[in-house]
């Protein structure tokens, strides 16, 4: 049994180093001191607390490396969200050629009737309708949302990560 414990503050002072595969996640060697700074190392000497800790590195950072870019590449589908576009449509219909009588003002003064004509008109309906045409991809509130929970999902994989290494200091029991 060890006469003094060492914090692993104490042990990066004293020129101990952390393994280089933590260099693999970005970022992750400043949460790693952050986080276990005032925990002490739970093994008799420096060198077996930074085998362990590198065995545990070697086993830990390549699968959650995979996972944190598997995690990346969902965020980069929503980081430019597709935006709504609306769109017109003309229709026409052609109705061809319709007969029909229409009387018209003044009177024949003759006989006291009205004016008959009658015309062969052809027409057209035109109608304009305004339809919304989406995009692939999501919109901005739902990209939002997305990028939220993924944001939530990687720092839960860091908080399972820095658990992986809690063995390798000592508890209090």
């Amino acid at each position: 049994m060890a006469k003094y414990t060492t914090l692993l503050a104490e042990y990066l002072e004293r020129g101990g180093v952390l393994p280089a595969s933590f260099a693999e996640i970005d970022g992750f060697e400043d949460i790693f001191k952050k986080h276990f700074c005032d925990s002490e190392i739970g093994f008799e000497t420096d060198l077996l607390f930074f085998m362990h800790l590198d065995e545990l590195a070697d086993i830990n950072i390549p699968l959650y490396k995979a996972k944190l870019q598997r995690l990346a590449s969902a965020w980069l589908e929503y980081d430019a969200p597709a935006k709504v576009t609306y769109t017109t449509e003309n229709k026409t219909f052609n109705g061809g050629e319709t007969k029909g009588t229409t009387t018209e003002l003044p009177f024949d003064s003759a006989n006291a009737e009205p004016n008959l004509i009658t015309k062969n008109d052809a027409y057209k309906n035109t109608e304009n309708r305004g339809t919304q045409v989406r995009e692939t991809g999501k919109t901005i509130d739902e990209a939002q949302k997305a990028i939220e929970f993924l944001n939530e999902k990687a720092h839960s994989l860091i908080n399972e990560l820095l658990q992986v290494f809690k063995p390798c200091f000592m508890a209090v029991y």
